[in-house]
């Protein structure tokens, strides 16, 4: 009696979840969302665990407090006996995390070794980049996830000998990749000029005499020389579908054809799991397969505009986060055949869509 009557109680709220925001979710994010509630009482933690857009859970979240369900004070949400007990009638417990704890789960320990090295040597360098820009869509990972993800590029063979293109770097991935010392030639691209002129600079102090670096907006089409002359190619994109298949698009065009690899991040938190299906028969009506997902790999360092990010007036406290909250998984693709892409400009807002949130 119990299960059922907290079954019917949840569908309730998902549905008038669904409705208010409009978002392609299933019953089994808010059982996430629910879920996340038993992890911590720390807000961005529970958003972090949540893996479910940000947009519904916030507002489920909501629906959950007018109804009894679960408190929010001074940055904290907190199930009530009500709410905990509607979670133990539907067996519903707290996420599990088993994450290795030398690679916080991204597979690559960058603590030793090689990478060790260059980790230390990146660490010094990414001190003084420009601050992130809201305006760009732009937040950066940490040094440590920047290393660990030249590292599973290194691994897998796309790098030694390789031309790289990186499309909007942030991150800073196209320094770490030219530390490397093992890529033919790295070119990056990005709309920000400071990010061009930090790169510039570092490449000169640094002899990276094979990183170059050039400001081009990604919304316009590619120049001539650039097209189909990389084997691999970096980005981190915006999480609009319109934005994605820009940077994604413009990333493929950049590459020679068959075996060539493509990396990018993808968030639970911007991007519904329909999205993620979306993204993925993209993928591969443009030729391309998905070969390595590696979840929660990226962690994000806070950025200053959090307050004036989308999201800020859904959060049911209004509290700056402390530790990491934002993470996203790694993708790998690769090529099967060259792909029919138009290298047409691109009108309009490509950073927005229903699900943004940090925008």
């Amino acid at each position: 009696m119990a299960e059922r009557k907290g079954t019917d109680s949840l569908d309730r709220l998902h549905r008038r979840a669904k409705a208010l925001t409009g978002m392609p979710v299933t019953r089994r994010d808010a059982e996430r969302a629910l879920a996340a509630c038993l992890s911590d009482s720390d807000m961005w933690t529970v958003i972090r665990h949540s893996h479910a857009p940000l947009r519904y859970t916030t507002c489920l979240w909501d629906l959950m407090e007018k109804e009894g369900l679960l408190t929010t004070q001074d940055g904290r949400l907190t199930l009530t006996e009500e709410g905990k007990s509607l979670a133990e009638a539907l067996g519903i417990g707290p996420p599990m995390t088993f994450d290795c704890p030398h690679c916080d789960g991204r597979g690559v320990d960058v603590s030793s070794g090689l990478l060790k090295s260059l980790l230390e040597r990146f660490r010094q360098i990414a001190q003084e980049r420009p601050t992130a820009l809201q305006k760009f869509d732009q937040g950066y990972v940490t040094v440590e996830t920047t290393i660990a993800r030249v590292a599973v590029a290194w691994a897998k063979g796309d790098l030694t000998g390789k031309s790289v293109i990186v499309l909007g770097d942030d991150d800073l991935v196209s320094i770490a990749l030219a530390l490397t010392g093992v890529c033919r030639n790295v070119l990056v691209i990005d709309i920000d000029r400071r990010l061009i002129r930090f790169i510039r600079q570092v490449a000169r102090s640094e002899r990276l005499t094979n990183l170059e670096a050039r400001e081009h907006d990604l919304r316009n089409p590619l120049p001539d020389a650039w097209l189909g002359q990389f084997d691999t190619f970096l980005c981190d994109p915006t999480e609009s579908f319109v934005g994605f298949k820009v940077f994604i698009d413009r990333g493929l065009l950049a590459l020679k054809g068959a075996g060539s690899a493509g990396y990018f991040g993808l968030t639970r938190l911007e991007s519904s799991l329909s999205k993620w299906q979306r993204i993925q028969q993209f993928l591969l009506s443009r030729g391309a397969v998905v070969t390595d997902i590696r979840d929660r790999f990226h962690w994000y360092e806070n950025w200053d505009y959090v307050e004036k990010m989308r999201a800020w007036d859904w959060l049911p406290a209004k509290e700056r986060p402390r530790d990491i909250w934002y993470q996203s998984a790694l993708f790998r693709i690769e090529l099967l055949r060259t792909p029919r892409i138009s290298n047409e400009p691109v009108v309009g807002d490509i950073f927005t869509d229903n699900e943004a949130a940090t925008t």
